[in-house]
């Protein structure tokens, strides 16, 4: 009998939730005004948020540590700003990773007139103090790899970042294995759509599961065009 990988999942009928008639905010862990017990980060990451933002409505996030903030449009796009410096425009499969120093302000916008976008945004803490803000795009295609976790990989390639994500979209039954780094690595996994059985847990649309003490992770969709998203982390260095 195999042993089971320690871990903790975060369903998604537990997620808090923030709202008003211009947003709408579900969070996986701790954020902002939204605070439960046993609801902290998972090492680095410590924010992990689906929003919907209503057209033409922006809000804007303060950096309280220097930190990696990545962008996943899910529906439309945004336009991304920080402490007033030219916007930046993401859009449906594209992800921008925006490495921020302490203090910053990131500002995100709904560009559309009317149309509501949705989209994830996922905060790590950097490893150390970043001086200076930058910003990096990564582009991915999820008929380009059908049934395999795909790497999604900014460019212009800066410095090493403490992550790797990989994103895929599986027909029901199809398998994959997610092979970690090395032993100062740790597993995260969100569901976008469908279900999933990931090292023996069974995980539905907005479940996330974080595993620790792992070098490989299987998973098999148990849906049709079932999406997973992945990160890899490599656990925070210690001062």
């Amino acid at each position: 009998m195999r042993q089971q990988t320690p871990g903790k999942i975060f369903l998604a009928d537990e997620r808090g939730l923030i709202e008003s008639d211009r947003f709408r905010r579900f969070s996986t862990f701790n954020f902002g005004p939204w605070a439960r017990p046993h609801k902290g980060p998972f090492g680095r990451l410590y924010g992990f948020n689906e929003e919907t933002l209503a057209g033409q409505h922006a809000v804007a996030f303060t950096v309280a540590e220097a930190s990696h903030v990545l962008i996943i449009p899910v529906t439309g796009a945004v336009a991304l700003a920080v402490d007033g410096a030219p916007e930046v425009t993401t859009e449906v499969e594209q992800l921008q990773v925006l490495t921020l120093p302490a203090g910053s302000v990131l500002t995100v916008k709904n560009p559309y007139a009317e149309e509501l976008v949705i989209f994830l945004h996922l905060w790590l803490l950097a490893d150390a103090p970043v001086s200076t803000g930058c910003t990096q795009q990564a582009e991915f295609r999820f008929d380009a790899a059908p049934g395999q976790l795909q790497p999604v990989t900014p460019v212009p390639a800066g410095p090493s970042l403490p992550f790797a994500v990989h994103l895929g979209r599986f027909a029901g039954r199809e398998e994959a294995v997610y092979k970690l780094h090395g032993p100062d690595s740790s597993f995260f996994a969100f569901v976008l759509a469908g279900a999933f059985e990931v090292e023996g847990r069974l995980m539905h649309e907005k479940d996330g599961l974080a595993l620790w003490q792992v070098s490989e992770v299987e998973l098999e969709a148990l849906s049709n065009n079932a999406v997973i998203i992945v990160l890899g982390l490599q656990n925070r260095a210690m001062a």
